[in-house]
This record gives C-alpha cells, sequence and structure tokens, in this order.
C-alpha cells in the first residue's frame, strides 16, 4: 500500500529527473550554438601574398592580380620557359605551384613529383595555420582533430592520364580528392573526420559548415578546414566556359553594368578551428567566432546552373538563426559575386532582403574583383577576407565598379559598395560579417561572423632569468632563414617583449632535428648572436635523441653562494634544498640551508663534512632541476663523493642514507686525512705511478681522470717531492683547494673507522658506472667494503667515463657547482675518438650557465620539457612561420607529346646467370631506393641496411615493383619486397621465385596488406 509520504518522495524523484533532462537539453541546444573560434589562418593569392598580412595590403591597396591566362603544363611560372598564352582568356594564377618542401614532410622525390600541386599546398597551409594557431604537432596529435577541404579541380591527375604508359602507384593517392584531405590526416597522425568536399565553388565553405557542426558534435575537438585551386590545363579552362560566362574583358566587375562574365582564379586557405577554452589559453586568441553556418541547395530552378533569390535569402537567415546573431549586427558581406550580369543582381536581391534594414550602413564586396573566381577556394578566400575586415575594423575598396548594375537597387537600404578604404561601422556590440558562396550546381553555404575581442594583457614583469630562444628545423637551410626572421622581430623590441617572443617560441612551436638555441641577457644580443654566420656552421640532422650521463663531481667545486641564485629563481631547487635541510639538522645536527647562504666570510666550506654535504645537497637540487625540464639521465656516474649522489639519483638510495653515508665518510676524513695535500698533474698515469713509487708509504695516487690528468694524494711534504720532479719533466701542476688528503695512505685505517652498519644501495632505476671499479656497477653483490674502497682507493674516472661511452652515453652533463671534469671527459673521449658532447650545470663566473648547458642540451636534440623553464606568454605573439625549402617536383614529361613506353627494351636479366642476374637486381634496387629517399648516388644506400629501416611505407615498396617489372621485363614477387631485408637478399629472394617452376608466388595477399 503507498502511503502519502511514498507518493511525495515520488514526485519529487520525478521532478529532479525532469528538471535534469532539462538541464542537458540545454546543455545539448547551448552546445549546437556554440561559437567557433578561427585560431590560426594560412593563404596563398594571386599577387604573391604568402600570409595574412600579405594578403591584407593587397586588398586595402586594391590590387588588381588577374593577367593573360598561360599554358601551365610545365608547372613553371617565374618566366624561366616560355609558355602559351591562350588568347582571350585571363587568370589570377599563383607565382609559384610547381615548388614543394617534400624533405620536410618525409615524402620521397617521385612520389612529391606525382602529388597534385593542390595537395601539396594544403600541406604546407595547413602547417602555417597551426602555426598561427600557436599550437603544435605534437599537440594536435594528442586531440582528435578533423580535416575539411573544399576541393574539385583534377588538372595534374588529367594531365597524367594522357598517357597511361606512365601511370604509377604513385598516381591515384597522388591525385585523389580524398587523399588531400587525408595526406594531411596522415602526414600529422589525426585521428579526426577526414573529408574532402566538392560541390564546386562553395565547396570550401560548406567544408567550414561540415566542420563546425563537427566540432559542435564533438566528433573532433579541433578542425583543419581549406579549400585549393590551381589551374595548369587549357582543357579544364574549354570545360569551364563551355558551362560558365568567361569575361572578354578579362575582370570580375562584380555588381557593375559591364560585369560579363568570371575569370578563373587560384588560390588557397586553411584555417584551424577550436572551441573556446582553446581561445582563452594564455597564448592564444580567437582571430574571430565563427558564430552561424547554413548549407542548402536551389532546388529545382529554371536550370540546373541557374540561382535562386528566395532559397538563397533563406541560407542568409538559417546562418543568423544558427548563430542567434540579429541581421542588424552584420555590418560587412562578402558576396559570391562572381561578375555576371543575372547572378550579380539575384544575389544582391537576396542580401537585400535579409541584411538591407537597420541602423548602421553594411558594406558589401567580393574578394573576386581582386583576384578572379579561385572556383574550389572561393570561399575560404572570403571567409578569410572578412576575418582580416572584422580585424582591421576596416572594408577595402572594392574594384571595377564604374555603374552599378541597373538591375540592382540599393535605395532605400544600408547596404553600400566601399570604393576606397571605408571604416567600418562599429558599436558597443562585437559586430559581425558574413560570407557567401554559391556553387554553379545549386549547392550554396553561408558563415556568419563575429569579431574577436580581446584587451592585450601586459607582458610578464623582467626577471633576472636570461633570454633562451630556441629555434629548429628540418634542414641548415631553413634554419639559416628562420634565424634571419627571428633576428629581425626581434631588432628594436624590449626585453618583456622578447621575453614573451622566447617563451612563444619554445612552448608554441614544433622543435625540428636541426636545432639552434641563442641565449643572451638582451634582445640586441639575441640578435648578434642569431646573425653570427658560425651559428650553423657545423649544424646536422639529430635523428635520435642524445643519451645523457649525469655527472656528479667531487670535493673542491664549492664556493660561497654556490646555491643563492638557485634559492632565489627556481622553486624546483628550493624545495629540495629545503627537504635535505630537514635531513641534514637530524643527521648533523647544522643548517644546511643557513651555510649555502652565509656570505663568504662566515660559510664553513672548508670543513669536508660541511663542504660535501653542501655539495651534495646542491647537486640534489641540480638532478630535480634538470629532471623537471625534460633531461632525464640514461646512467649516471660520480666522482668519489659524487658516486654516493649518483646512487641517490639512479634511486638506489635515499636521501637520507646518502646524508647518513657522506657524514660517516667526512667525519673519518676529519680524523685520518686532515693536514695532507692533493695536487692534479698533467701526467699519463703510468709516468706518475714511476714518480710516487719510491714514496708509496706517504702519497699516492687518488684519481685517473684523463689521459694527462692523474691526482697524486698524501702528505703535504710527500707530494710536494712528486710536484717537484713531474714538473722538471715539463708537467703542469695544480693543488686542488682542500687540506684532505682523500684516496691517500693516510686513509689506510678507513675500514675500521667506517664500521660494518653503512647503507647499502638497492636496485637502480638507471645505469650506474662506477668511479671504483671503472665499470657499470653490479649492485647485487655489492658489500660496505666498496664505501671503504670509494673513499681509500684510487677514482677510476676516465674509466669509468670511457665504458659508459662504450655503452652508448653520447652526453655528459656535469652536475655541480663549478666545472671540474669537462677537460677530462673532452680528452678522454677525443683520444678515443668518440663524438660526444660534455657540459656543466654552474660556473661560480656564468650565472647563466645552466641556461647555456640547456641550450646546448637542446641543440643535441633533448626532449627539453620548455613548459617548466619559461612561463606561458600572456599574449598571443606573431612569430616567423616556417621558412620553406621549395625544390621543383613536376612531372617533366607532362609538357612533351606522349611516348610509347612499351616500345623501350627492357633491360635482359632472365637470359643472364644466376650470379649475374643477382648483381643487376642488387644494383638496380639501390638504384631505385636512392631515388625514392631523394639521394643522388646509389652507393649511400647502405648494402647491408634492411630496406625495411630505410623508413619507407608500403606504397613506395609497390611502386618499386612496378618500376623493376616496367624496366627489367620480369615479374618481381610483392611479397619479397615487403619481407624486407638488405638489397641483395631482396634480389636473391626476387631471383628464387623466378626459378620456380610454377612461376613467382602470388601477389594477392601481400597486395592486400600494402594497401
Amino acid at each position: 500500500m503507498t502511503t502519502g509520504t511514498d507518493q511525495r518522495n515520488l514526485l519529487e524523484q520525478a521532478l529532479r529527473e525532469l528538471r535534469a533532462a532539462r538541464r542537458r537539453l540545454e546543455s545539448v541546444e547551448q552546445a549546437r550554438r556554440e561559437p567557433i573560434a578561427v585560431l590560426g589562418a594560412g593563404v596563398r593569392t594571386p599577387g604573391g601574398a604568402r600570409d595574412t598580412e600579405q594578403f591584407w595590403q593587397l586588398l586595402r591597396d586594391g590590387v588588381d592580380t588577374v593577367a593573360p591566362l598561360v599554358n601551365t603544363v610545365d608547372g613553371r611560372r617565374d618566366g624561366a620557359t616560355t609558355v602559351a598564352t591562350q588568347p582571350g582568356k585571363w587568370a589570377g594564377l599563383l607565382p609559384e605551384v610547381d615548388g614543394f618542401d617534400a624533405e620536410f614532410f618525409g615524402i620521397g622525390a617521385a612520389e612529391a613529383d606525382h602529388i597534385d600541386p593542390q595537395h601539396r599546398i594544403v600541406l604546407e597551409l595547413a602547417w602555417e595555420a597551426m602555426e598561427d594557431a600557436g599550437l603544435t604537432a605534437v599537440e594536435l596529435r594528442e586531440r582528435r582533430v578533423g580535416v575539411f577541404l573544399g576541393i574539385y579541380g583534377t588538372d595534374y591527375l588529367g594531365l597524367q592520364s594522357q598517357d597511361p604508359q606512365r601511370i604509377t602507384a604513385y598516381t591515384a593517392p597522388g591525385g585523389a580528392h580524398s587523399v588531400a584531405a587525408n595526406r594531411l590526416s596522415y602526414l600529422l597522425d589525426l585521428r579526426g573526420p577526414s573529408v574532402a568536399v566538392d560541390t564546386a565553388c562553395s565547396s570550401s565553405l560548406v567544408a567550414v559548415h561540415l566542420a563546425v557542426r563537427a566540432l559542435r558534435a564533438g566528433d573532433c575537438d579541433l578542425a583543419l578546414i581549406g579549400g585549393v585551386n590551381v589551374l595548369l590545363s587549357p582543357l579544364s579552362t574549354l570545360v569551364t566556359e563551355k558551362v560558365l560566362p568567361l569575361s572578354p574583358s578579362g575582370r570580375c566587375r562584380t555588381f557593375d553594368s559591364d560585369a560579363d562574365g568570371i575569370v578563373r582564379a587560384e588560390g588557397a586557405g586553411v584555417l584551424l578551428l577550436g572551441r573556446a577554452a582553446d581561445a582563452e589559453t594564455p597564448g592564444r586568441r580567437a582571430r574571430a567566432w565563427i558564430r552561424g553556418t547554413a548549407i542548402g541547395h536551389n532546388g529545382r530552378t529554371n536550370g540546373l546552373t541557374a540561382p535562386n533569390p528566395l532559397a538563397q535569402a533563406g541560407l542568409l537567415r538559417a546562418a543568423l538563426t544558427d548563430g542567434a546573431v540579429a541581421e542588424t549586427r552584420v555590418r560587412y558581406v562578402e558576396a559570391h559575386g562572381t561578375g555576371t550580369a543575372l547572378g550579380d543582381p539575384i544575389e544582391v536581391e537576396g542580401i537585400r532582403a535579409v541584411y538591407g534594414h537597420g541602423e548602421h550602413p553594411c558594406a558589401m564586396g567580393s574578394v573576386k574583383t581582386n583576384f578572379g573566381h579561385q572556383e574550389a577556394a572561393a570561399g575560404i578566400i572570403g571567409l578569410i577576407k572578412s576575418i582580416l575586415v572584422l580585424e582591421h575594423r576596416e572594408v577595402p575598396p572594392h574594384l571595377h565598379l564604374r555603374r552599378l548594375n541597373p538591375e540592382i537597387s540599393l535605395t532605400g537600404t544600408r547596404l553600400t559598395i566601399p570604393t576606397v578604404p571605408t571604416p567600418l561601422t562599429a558599436d558597443e556590440d562585437p559586430v559581425c560579417a558574413a560570407v557567401s558562396s554559391f556553387g554553379f550546381g545549386g549547392a550554396n553555404a553561408h558563415v556568419v561572423l563575429e569579431e574577436a575581442r580581446s584587451a592585450a594583457v601586459e607582458p610578464r614583469d623582467e626577471s633576472d632569468q636570461p633570454l633562451i630562444l630556441p629555434i629548429s628545423a628540418r634542414g641548415t637551410d631553413a634554419l639559416r632563414a628562420l634565424a634571419a626572421d627571428y633576428a629581425e622581430r626581434l631588432t628594436g623590441v624590449d626585453t618583456a617583449t622578447a621575453a614573451e617572443l622566447c617563451a612563444a617560441a619554445a612552448l608554441h612551436r614544433d622543435h625540428h632535428p636541426v636545432r639552434r638555441a641563442a641565449v643572451g641577457a638582451t634582445p640586441r644580443e639575441l640578435v648578434r648572436i642569431l646573425r653570427r654566420p658560425m651559428l650553423f656552421g657545423d649544424t646536422e640532422v639529430r635523428r635520435s635523441t642524445p643519451r645523457v650521463a649525469f655527472v656528479f663531481s667531487g670535493q673542491g667545486t664549492q664556493w660561497p653562494g654556490m646555491a643563492r641564485e638557485l634559492l632565489a629563481t627556481e622553486p624546483v631547487v628550493r624545495t629540495v634544498l629545503t627537504e635535505c635541510d630537514d635531513i641534514v639538522r637530524q643527521v648533523a645536527g647544522w643548517s644546511l640551508l643557513a651555510e649555502l647562504e652565509a656570505p663568504a666570510e662566515q660559510n664553513r666550506l672548508a670543513r669536508t663534512e660541511v663542504a660535501q654535504t653542501c655539495i651534495a645537497a646542491v647537486q640534489l637540487g641540480l638532478d630535480a632541476l634538470w629532471r623537471s625540464w625534460g633531461v632525464q639521465p640514461h646512467a649516471v656516474l660520480g666522482h668519489s663523493l659524487g658516486e654516493i649522489v649518483a646512487l641517490r639519483s639512479a634511486g638506489a638510495l635515499s636521501t637520507r642514507a646518502m646524508f647518513e653515508l657522506l657524514s660517516a665518510r667526512a667525519a673519518v676524513c676529519e680524523e685520518l686525512a686532515s693536514g695532507g695535500a692533493m695536487v692534479s698533474l698533467s701526467l699519463p698515469v703510468a709516468q706518475v705511478e714511476e714518480i710516487v713509487r719510491p714514496l708509496a708509504a706517504e702519497v699516492d695516487i687518488a684519481a685517473v681522470n684523463g689521459p694527462r690528468a692523474t691526482v697524486v694524494s698524501g702528505a703535504a711534504d710527500a707530494v710536494a717531492k712528486v710536484v717537484a720532479v713531474a714538473e722538471s719533466l715539463g708537467a703542469e701542476s695544480r693543488r686542488l683547494a682542500t687540506e684532505y688528503a682523500f684516496h691517500s695512505p693516510l686513509l689506510q685505517d678507513a675500514a675500521d673507522r667506517l664500521g660494518a652498519g653503512l647503507p647499502l644501495p638497492d636496485r637502480a632505476e638507471v645505469p650506474v658506472y662506477s668511479t671504483v671499479t671503472g665499470d657499470r656497477l653490479d649492485l647485487a653483490g655489492l658489500t660496505t667494503d666498496h664505501w671503504v674502497r670509494n673513499l681509500r682507493d684510487r677514482v677510476q674516472f676516465r674509466t669509468a667515463v670511457e665504458s659508459a661511452a662504450r655503452a652508448g652515453i653520447t652526453t655528459f652533463l656535469e652536475l655541480g657547482p663549478h666545472p671540474a671534469l669537462l677537460r677530462s671527459i673532452g680528452e678522454t673521449l677525443d683520444a678515443l675518438d668518440i663524438p660526444h658532447r660534455s657540459v656543466a650545470s654552474l660556473h661560480r663566473d656564468r650565472p647563466r650557465q645552466r641556461f647555456d648547458a640547456l641550450a646546448a642540451l637542446y641543440e643535441d636534440g633533448a626532449a627539453v620539457r620548455w613548459s617548466a623553464v619559461v612561463p606561458a606568454p600572456k599574449n598571443w605573439v606573431a612569430l616567423p612561420k616556417y621558412p620553406w625549402q621549395h625544390r621543383r617536383h613536376w612531372l617533366e614529361w607532362l609538357a612533351d607529346e606522349p611516348v610509347d613506353v612499351a616500345a623501350a627494351a627492357p633491360v635482359a636479366v632472365v637470359a643472364l646467370p644466376r650470379a649475374e642476374r643477382i648483381s643487376v637486381l642488387t644494383a638496380y634496387i639501390r638504384e631505385r631506393l636512392a631515388t625514392a629517399l631523394g639521394l643522388t648516388d646509389p652507393s649511400e644506400v647502405p648494402e647491408h641496411l634492411p630496406v625495411q629501416d630505410l623508413g619507407l611505407d608500403s606504397l613506395v615498396i609497390v611502386e618499386l615493383k612496378n618500376q623493376a617489372e616496367a624496366d627489367l621485363g620480369v615479374p618481381v614477387p610483392l611479397a619479397a619486397l615487403l619481407a624486407g631485408g638488405p638489397p641483395g637478399d631482396l634480389a636473391r629472394a626476387i631471383v628464387d621465385a623466378l626459378e620456380q617452376p610454377e612461376g613467382p608466388v602470388s601477389d594477392s595477399e601481400p597486395m592486400e596488406r600494402a594497401s
């Protein structure tokens, strides 16, 4: 039986569920109308605009870029060859379509030659849009990113189809519309939707609509959208003029009484879209907001290509409704505006019906008057123009308007057509712009934009941290060009602005294999560094990250105030040293921080216990700092006391155990080794052994640091005698800053004093190279005798360094208050002819040493965590874009008469003896691999390196099969190629297959895998 209380509870539960459902619906509705941020842009237009700044300048200056249309089947636009003008035809052409930086994208020369220049332009513009947005390829890989691309031209593919004998495995993917989008997703490793859109002239704006819908629906987090159009074939122009009127006067005279047709044009644009959170991240911004979009069709009119004013007006209203934008807020309309006597009045009729009423003027214009009709790219170019109108609050002049088309009436409306630069009318609310793009088959699109208002934030306060600017590229020439661009950008700026720029370069740019990093106190110093020719003298591609060893120095590197600057500026170091201070108070009864911060006249660094404890603590702080910066050790080694810190760094000792061990060790030294001396001699160890042998009871070799760096230690008088003999042999000597004779006969009784209760290391996280044994340390069999030897025996530093280098360590990073071991490391490895890098973390006379060291490691390829090094820029910063290193990529035979390739005689390898067959096939395979890799000399392809290690994808392998069969006249089993192996093994596998009675194996299964 249900009680009144039960009924009330049920009613309350139902109300809660109803309210929750209502909130969900509101959330869905809010997401459906969410403004989408335009984060970045890349653009190419006739007239040579290669970025939005140059594009805007062309627009504002009223530049007409249309010129006579020329036959460009050879891809040349630089006047280097004679090209035939198509009589009576005009076009807006890009200055370059045959150049491409294939190496940047890891594409082989042969494949790049087959890729439609439209695809290649999109790849570069997508990267530029990403850079303009301040997003890296790494960040895009971590998000779900969609690609939506408007494209319909097929000129390059059509030219290739003229000679079927020359079609290769690269032909279809090089020309397919789908692959234009898919290749971008593939190369950037993007996992969101990847869609090519063909609705003719509205293609790119329809792509915008689809991307906005995908972002609002959660199908992707970011979207690269755009359009591209390139004109190569006279045939495509012939096809176009059969259905659309080409202007005899050679200009798109949009809205003018003399409008007589379209002018074909090239162009491309790519935008990166995201959500509000992406635009509101410090250092990034929205260039504009996409508030509403709509797509539709004219429906059944009096012809497939005829416009429909009612449908167009309905489309405009749908986009306004989608963005919840009042039509009176729109102050600029970028019309489709092809410049036809029929189309222009119909379009204006729709614009007038929707946008014609209101208080503030609303300007109209069409970018086609500057460049011509860019077809698949028309919508995106118009959209980028509208974004710039909002950014600059100005409408550029509309060209070629002398007398308004008599079928167009603006009387009684707020619509204007400025023919000079005109300020955009604005009020308190953000103003809007609208863009139309109509397909000649009736598929139309409209987008409503809103200006992005954001107040600039004051740059961060100047600090004592130097400016550090990392720059990188895929090749030396690009790096050199990039350095020049950064030098120009830094010239004349203040330090705060330079700091923002450096931070943006570190955090908002990808870090490529060829690198340099400039460190300076002022922008002027950075400019001087960037303009040094020797900065690029030995730059080379770093194909792998460095394998770093942390090297912990021993006593003698301490100096008053050695951690003062670190404590003041590096929170990571202060945290570690504060933790160490608590432990030292418990273990030793004194304050570590007090000693580190004491003035020179009050510190106690002359005492072994204080010195070694302070050095170890500073080293732990540096260890934490480098790790926070992303530099992780692949191995550790330490000199004398440094080995104990190295074990702590490797996770084999606790911090408390380290300090307890150091304290016990120091007590023994204070008792047994005081009053001694240590001197470094520039002699080989063998010579020094001869000198000390007569005095073995009082002096001994304390350390072998390098080929000619040997340290002696013992009673002061005995050490002086050894030094006198060494100097008589021409050796240089340097007395170490200590009154204790470490690693000398004075410590003969160290075992009894140290005792048996010392901590032993546990399992290490990275290899430890011991300067006691000179080799990798085996922790399993370690006893406390190791600590005795660590204190008494000679330090085998040279041997430990050699062992680490032979095990693959390439970079030695010294952790200590002052460099003491770099020269020895260098001399040791130079003697073995082992390439290496050695850098110091701190230097008593160079406050910025750690940043210089970081720059060196970055240049070597270290994966620096820049977010821990520099604070994020507060504002968006305009950085130089990547300087593409274009090489001509074109199928040169396109301009020739078709040839009968089948008539060419293949190399007759079948009739050759087996050994010669293998030799010929091996040489051939190496030659084709060299071509695929972009190498000029086949000998550069390693003879014994497996093909799969060359980084070639399956498409390249399939094309190698096709070329081999065409050139050699023999069937080549694809399975043998896909299986990999060195070129000689592949040749033998092919010969084996040919010698089988039933012939080569079926290729159907391997071909499916290759696909």
